[in-house]
């Protein structure tokens, strides 16, 4: 395996778009890492960049200790999985999983009928395939689906072999490319788990790419939140929904996402222009600001003190998501699920901890009390 490296590694398309810029991240070897934003933020082509499909325009790639800039794909030792599988759908999966070794071989066939040396070397690596095979499929569980085609797979078998051509091939990284995105909301979750469990057996250097930010939690030993191009902030899943950097990874990261609420801030309170009083974290200066609440920060009833109505509810089983008016002000909590009604005025009790504050202009950068 292998630690990933960029160093100002920027990627503009023809046109003048700039897909990536000036990128630097450092992933060490073995572990898990997500990059992580929306449709259109660069991960993708930073993923791609790394393979060698997409050439930087500045910067420089190591995998391990070598520049790849200008090493070929096929010379990277890294293998990547993508969203659409790209399985060869005449071959039966345990030629799809042999494809990639068949291709390496350093032996020829025609060699090895005037040959006897040559016939024996390549004996002994269709030996080794054949081991490499059988471990992979007993890894992914495809050992009872080996004769059969991708046509008559379901999607999370399919992925299974897509993970598996990449398996044989024992490579340095693993570079994941939104590989559960077409699968149903059930299978994403399994896939999930046999991801892990894989990464957790293999040790594996992984990069896996999604614009799915609960999927991004889940996977991830270290996320990479990205915006246009731009690394906003790199740091475990923990790190960044306690403390996000800034407000464009407080609203991306979290499910609903965190209320932003803009005011101006007088001790421990912010003040909205509609006149309500929101509670603020303690110690930082008045001024223009930006106060965001975590939905499972705000408790309906109990102690509250801040005056809301219900505008809806939406119920999710074990919770609910209730959109709240607060003087004009709207904010969403999840909570328990109750026999609140739409229209209904109630009082909020809003936890302090689970408060941040932000700078109110443009960049939206965290204050740290």
């Amino acid at each position: 395996m292998a630690e990933v490296r960029l160093t100002g590694v920027t990627k503009t398309f023809p046109g003048g778009v700039t897909a990536v810029a000036s990128c630097d991240l450092t992933i060490p070897d073995g572990q898990f890492t997500v990059l992580v934003g929306p449709s259109g933020c660069g991960k993708s082509t930073a993923l791609r960049m790394i393979a060698g499909l997409e050439t930087p325009s500045c910067g420089e790639i190591r995998i391990g200790e070598r520049v790849v800039n200008d090493a070929a794909p096929h010379d990277r030792n890294v293998a990547m999985v993508f969203q659409n599988y790209a399985l060869y759908p005449h071959m039966s999966v345990e030629k799809n999983l042999r494809f990639p070794l068949e291709r390496r071989r350093s032996t020829s066939w025609w060699k090895a009928l005037v040959s006897t040396h040559e016939r024996s070397r390549r004996r002994d690596e269709t030996t080794a395939i054949n081991h490499r095979v059988v471990e992979a499929a007993a890894q992914l569980e495809l050992d009872g689906l080996l004769r059969r085609f991708p046509r008559e797979l379901s999607g999370g078998q399919r992925q299974r072999v897509a993970l598996g051509r990449a398996l044989v091939r024992d490579p340095a990284v693993f570079l994941l490319d939104e590989p559960l995105s077409n699968l149903d909301a059930r299978l994403r979750l399994a896939m999930r788990t046999e991801l892990r469990q894989l990464h957790r057996r293999l040790g594996a250097t992984m990069i896996h790419v999604t614009h799915d930010q609960e999927e991004a939690m889940t996977l991830g030993d270290v996320l990479v939140v990205m915006k246009d191009g731009v690394i906003h902030q790199v740091g475990s899943p923990a790190e960044i929904y306690d403390r996000p950097a800034d407000q464009f990874v407080a609203s991306f990261v979290g499910t609903p996402p965190m209320n932003l609420i803009k005011g101006d801030v007088e001790g421990d309170r912010l003040h909205p222009p509609s006149g309500a009083s929101l509670p603020a974290p303690q110690g930082v200066a008045d001024g223009p600001a930006v106060l965001g609440i975590r939905p499972e920060a705000i408790t309906i009833g109990g102690g509250g003190t801040v005056p809301a109505v219900v505008c809806s509810i939406e119920r999710l089983g074990d919770r609910m998501d209730v959109e709240l008016d607060v003087r004009d002000t709207r904010m969403v909590a999840r909570c328990e699920p109750s026999d609140l009604t739409e229209g209904d005025a109630c009082l909020l009790e809003i936890d302090r901890a689970g408060t941040h504050l932000f700078d109110a202009d443009e960049a939206g950068r965290r204050r740290d009390v």
